[in-house]
């Protein structure tokens, strides 16, 4: 089975469980800086969400939950923020003239929250042992994969060595996850992950650590990290409160301060919520997430272009932000928003036109010759079913193209499933006509999203490369397979910036006139809080990730 699946199911089993982990104090912590003096207020503040850390903290396990939080416990060598990729763990760091060499300058004084000091062992320790857990899936770039050997070239000077140019070294090791650097004591002495150690320790050089967890596995507490090098956070000390329901009615009655995404709090909620007086809401302004229908072209007649224009045609895509997401997601014209690095399309996809949509089915023969509202040519029906995770993000988007299908002539049958069987069906068996799902987001899209074009899922591949996700290998169907794979593939063998753009540009200009992927909107990110407690928060660089020191109390 593919480890990119098996990640994928650890993830969906995390949101499924909902108690479980029952870990006590990390009673081998270093006292907290953040503990009040006698008679001073604690400045702390509660979180909601919708499910426990039930798979620990380990950056490289892809336990849903925790992944939202990991960049408050680790940190990487670089981070990127608006549009840059800056020092981090790393000062400065230079390429050899071959694209083949990688040398980091590491910060000096920095500890891990555990005391052990940070330094250029520590890191040759973390991304060597880090290498058979992240595996050699593109969906966390090809870093680790085409890492060949990690020198210590002294105290505080760390070199990678690839086996070919590869150019997204700096953004693969901004990912926090997998990326956020472990001290030593995650690992066992096979170099093996300590993941019992890591269901109760964060063991990082981030702002904040793991303190304890209530029996039930329902609370959660976080305090800062003593050893912390740079700008010490607003916030001493917080907590996760799991609540699967009622978390509006958590935040009107005070229980909890902040709610964060749109994957814990719905648009209605949010803007309930927003116009609650003693309750702010806030909206990053960053769209990292493409929500989308996905046609099988593999399925006749969805292997006809006019079939796939006329349905991408058909499609409102304004109506969908305004009136589904209430103006909260932005109409996406590109199958990747042009926010995102590389993402230059000179290709656009088609507008919103239900009189050419039919036009151009009536055209290509598609009639409804009975009356019964189903468009038939060469008696083949235009009826499909659209499969979607069953998790309530997609339900009224799906109704709303449902109606417009059968305004259009063609008829779709719904079939939400459980999550982990679209995964199965879907991502492991190639089954499906039309699906509704999303891609990934920043850091890992749009690498993840254009590598994955790569028109074969075959992992056996001796090349190495194929792509992970059925839905975004079909994209590039108006090139024949060889010209995607020598497009695509064009990635794996380049660090030129100019050379990247033109395949970018290609894939994704190849991508809105096919129709396969049709993008509905671009996902931005919000928030709210309490107002009487925090007077602001920053959305960071990933803005579905709850960033607390960005959070400014009052």
């Amino acid at each position: 089975m593919k480890k990119f699946f098996s990640l994928l199911l650890t993830g969906v089993m995390s949101v499924m469980l909902l108690a479980g982990c029952g870990n006590t104090a990390n009673d081998s912590s270093p006292a907290s800086s953040s503990t009040p003096s006698a008679g001073a207020e604690e400045r702390s503040i509660t979180i909601a969400q919708s499910a426990n850390f039930s798979m620990g903290f380990a950056p490289g396990v892809q336990s849903y939950e925790a992944t939202y939080y990991m960049n408050n416990f680790y940190e990487g060598l670089v981070e990127y923020r608006d549009g840059e990729y800056l020092p981090c763990l790393a000062t400065d760091w230079v390429s050899s003239d071959d694209g083949l060499t990688y040398t980091f300058h590491l910060r000096e004084n920095v500890q891990f929250n555990d005391g052990t000091p940070f330094n250029a062992e520590a890191v040759k320790l973390y991304f060597d042992n880090m290498k058979s857990v992240i595996g050699t899936s593109a969906n966390y770039g090809q870093f680790d994969m085409l890492t060949t050997e990690i020198t210590v070239d002294d105290e505080y000077t760390v070199s990678f060595h690839l086996s070919r140019p590869y150019y997204n070294v700096l953004n693969d090791l901004s990912m926090v996850m997998p990326r956020g650097i472990l001290s030593a004591a995650a690992f066992n002495e096979d170099g093996s992950l300590n993941t019992e150690y890591l269901m109760a320790h964060t063991p990082g050089t981030g702002p904040y650590m793991f303190e304890s967890v209530n029996e039930t596995a329902t609370e959660y507490t976080f305090v800062k990290n003593p050893y912390y090098w740079g700008e010490e956070p607003d916030v001493e000390r917080f907590t996760v409160k799991v609540i699967p329901e009622s978390k509006v009615a958590a935040m009107r009655a005070g229980e909890v301060d902040f709610i964060m995404g749109s994957d814990t709090l719905d648009a209605n909620s949010y803007l309930e919520l927003s116009q609650v007086e003693g309750i702010t809401g806030v909206i990053s302004d960053f769209n990292f997430v493409t929500e989308f229908i996905a046609l099988n072209d593999e399925v006749a007649p969805l292997d006809d272009l006019n079939v796939r224009t006329a349905i991408q045609m058909a499609i409102d895509k304004e109506s969908i932000a305004q009136n589904i997401y209430f103006g909260l997601r932005t109409k996406a014209d590109s199958v990747m928003p042009a926010d995102m690095p590389y993402c230059t399309a000179t290709v656009t996809t088609p507008d919103y036109d239900m009189d050419g949509a039919i036009a151009l089915l009536e055209e290509a023969g598609w009639v409804d010759s009975n009356g019964d509202g189903v468009r038939e040519k060469d008696g083949t029906a235009l009826s499909f079913t659209i499969t979607y995770p069953s998790t309530g993000v997609y339900d009224n988007m799906v109704l709303f193209f449902q109606s417009s299908m059968a305004e259009l002539g063609i008829e779709v049958k719904t079939n939400p499933i459980d999550l982990m069987a679209f995964m199965q069906q879907v991502f492991m068996e190639d089954n499906y006509e039309m699906t509704a799902y999303m891609s990934y987001w920043f850091p890992y899209d749009p690498y993840t999203f254009v590598a994955n074009m790569y028109p074969s899922t075959d992992y056996t591949d001796p090349s190495g490369i194929y792509s992970t996700d059925p839905q975004v290998a079909k994209a590039l169907a108006n090139m024949s397979d060889t010209e995607s794979k020598e497009l695509i593939g064009g990635l794996y063998n380049t660090d030129d910036p100019t050379v990247v753009q033109e395949i970018y540009t290609a894939a994704l200009d190849c991508a809105n006139e096919s129709s396969v992927v049709i993008p509905l909107n671009y996902r931005n990110e919000y928030a709210v809080f309490n107002s009487e407690v925090i007077e602001s928060y920053t959305f960071n660089s990933i803005p579905n990730h709850v960033d607390v020191a960005a959070i400014q109390l009052r």
